[in-house]
């Protein structure tokens, strides 16, 4: 390590990151970090599911003057022969990012970490998921001649701290064109109410039981979904992922999560896990009762949480997904964020170059059957 990166650290003992918190806390306020930043939230993915699962800790501290000035929480992922390095999160759908304050000069320090991460942590390659065009790790990373992989995905953002300025809550939603007249505000509630008692609330997150059961039931809505419709993450039918979310939400440390469930006649329907951080409302993973697909429960879910962040000024992030529901509830207000891929060894640019053979081999392997048959 050269004298002009001797001010990071790699922190790869889980007492060391411990005794972080304090000053992590600090930080992640005078940076105005996002929730997926945040000590517990970090924390409590290591003890649930990278722990777990083996992963190893990576996690790079700069220190300026004494005091915690940059954290970019990773961690070691092995499989097979190689090793990748990954953001300490629940390996689900979350942004990655770095913390940090926003300031002048600061850029060099980026560029350090990077160097770090790609040549002293033992990895083969850099994994940054979900990773915000505007940041500037991607402006270092997404230009990196060791780039093997990008991916662009789209997420919407409604701008509700301006909203409530112009509208209050009935005006907006009448603003709102875009929607279905059956999915307009209040039209689902109505049809729900019509069905038996309708009601909504936030689960108390110190009764961690009632914690659970809503996260078990979301998640078992949401694989149901999944086979219906296709679309499958692993994170859904993780053991990890569903301890992940009890542990935080029922956290004495976190400030910044919340379970919103949705019910008829007292019987749960959907319920959605959101934050809030210091910039803005997100919603992270949410799942409703196939049974009442036709009545949109999980819709209901998103309005609901639309009108808390709008009562409150919050801007809401709905992570990432094209779903017309969220681009209508941020009138197309949309970013780009990217998931990115980095050889970081000569071992891992052999693991790159035998992936592409084996492209090549089994594509020419396809046209030569088709071809056969074609002839046959």
């Amino acid at each position: 390590m050269t004298d002009r990166d001797s001010r990071y650290e790699i922190i790869t003992d889980e007492r060391a990151l411990a005794g972080l918190q304090a000053d992590w806390d600090a930080l992640w306020k005078r940076a105005a970090g996002r929730y997926y930043l945040s000590f517990v939230f970090c924390w409590t993915a290591w003890q649930q599911v990278a722990k777990p699962k083996g992963r190893t800790l990576r996690c790079i501290i700069r220190r300026d003057e004494g005091r915690l000035a940059m954290v970019w929480p990773l961690a070691l992922h092995h499989r097979l022969i190689w090793a990748s390095l990954v953001p300490l999160s629940p390996e689900a759908a979350d942004y990655s990012d770095i913390l940090m304050e926003a300031r002048a000069g600061t850029l060099p320090w980026i560029e350090g970490a990077w160097r770090i991460a790609t040549g002293h942590c033992g990895a083969d390659f850099v994994h940054l998921p979900y990773l915000h065009e505007s940041a500037d790790l991607y402006r270092i990373a997404g230009h990196d001649r060791s780039l093997v992989m990008r991916q662009r995905h789209i997420s919407y953002v409604a701008k509700l701290s301006m909203e409530c300025r112009r509208h209050d809550w009935t005006s907006f939603c009448d603003s709102l064109t875009a929607l279905q007249q059956s999915k307009k505000p209040g039209s689902i509630a109505r049809r729900l109410a019509k069905k038996g008692r309708l009601d909504a609330w936030l689960v108390d997150p110190s009764d961690k039981g009632a914690v659970a059961s809503a996260i078990d039931l979301m998640l078992e809505w949401k694989r149901d979904w999944s086979d219906r419709v296709g679309k499958h993450g692993q994170w859904v039918a993780s053991v990890h992922y569903r301890n992940f979310l009890v542990e935080w939400l029922s956290s004495p440390f976190t400030t910044e999560a919340h379970l919103l469930v949705v019910a008829l006649d007292g019987a749960p329907l959907a319920a959605l896990v959101f934050s809030i951080d210091n910039r803005c409302a997100s919603t992270i993973i949410s799942g409703f009762n196939q049974a009442y697909r036709n009545l949109s429960p999980g819709l209901l879910a998103f309005e609901y949480v639309v009108q808390w962040a709008f009562d409150r000024q919050f801007d809401l992030d709905f992570g990432a997904g094209t779903e017309q529901f969220k681009e209508c509830w941020a009138r197309g207000n949309l970013a780009s964020v990217w998931t990115l891929r980095t050889v970081s060894s000569p071992w891992g640019c052999l693991g790159v170059r035998a992936l592409h053979l084996q492209h090549e081999v089994m594509s020419h392997a396809k046209g030569t059957l088709q071809a056969l048959r074609k002839t046959y």
